[in-house]
């Protein structure tokens, strides 16, 4: 076998073996789906963009920068509506990379801006901020995997008082699960090795 094929068919294996098992959950959500005209305002909803209300009065977005601009397009989601509430969605078994942006609501002390992320049930992330004269988008990510089909909730904690934490921009993405990791690395270890041994083949034959 030539090294070029010998270094594909080994490089194949590792990245077959490295892949996650079975299927998992992707999305984007930056809560643009819906265009609310032109004027600045904010509507409750029971669900948007493959999210549900499941604690609370709705999913709040707000539009056209009614209480702070977008980190992009026009719309996004405080999910302090009336009241502290909580959206959840659900993912495959897996292991995951979330990222979302999150601001502050403007001039809302820390105590009322808060966002928790959970993972069938169990709270996997937190963050919060005192919010200053407008809104101060900041990039959150985190990883994390479940092991049987269940939820991803965004919740709103602390005060609940209709004035809470923004996020936008939410992505998940699947990686592969640690243990896949090793086995990527000897994948490569592996063909570097044939490699090495390929040169030193080529070089006796050479020489003799």
């Amino acid at each position: 076998m030539r090294k070029g094929a010998l270094s594909a068919a080994l490089l194949g294996s590792a990245l077959f073996m490295a892949s996650p098992a079975g299927a998992v959950t992707t999305f984007f959500n930056d809560w643009d789906s819906v265009d609310f005209g032109n004027s600045p305002g904010f509507t409750i909803l029971p669900s948007y963009e493959g999210w549900t209300n499941v604690a609370g009065d709705g999913i709040e977005v707000q539009y056209n920068g009614i209480a702070g601009a977008p980190f992009s397009g026009e719309n996004f989601v405080e999910l302090d509506s009336n009241n502290n509430s909580t959206m959840e969605r659900f993912i495959d078994p897996g292991f995951y990379k979330l990222s979302f942006y999150y601001s502050a609501r403007p001039n809302v002390p820390a105590n009322s801006n808060g966002i928790s992320v959970f993972a069938n049930g169990t709270e996997i992330y937190n963050v919060t901020g005192a919010g200053t004269g407008s809104t101060n988008w900041m990039l959150q990510t985190l990883t994390f995997g479940i092991s049987a089909p269940g939820s991803l909730r965004f919740a709103a904690v602390g005060t609940s008082n209709s004035l809470g934490g923004y996020i936008e921009n939410v992505s998940l993405g699947a990686v592969p699960e640690p243990a896949t990791w090793a086995m990527l690395i000897l994948g490569f270890g592996a063909v570097g090795g044939a490699v090495r041994l390929e040169r030193r083949r080529r070089a006796s034959y050479a020489i003799g």
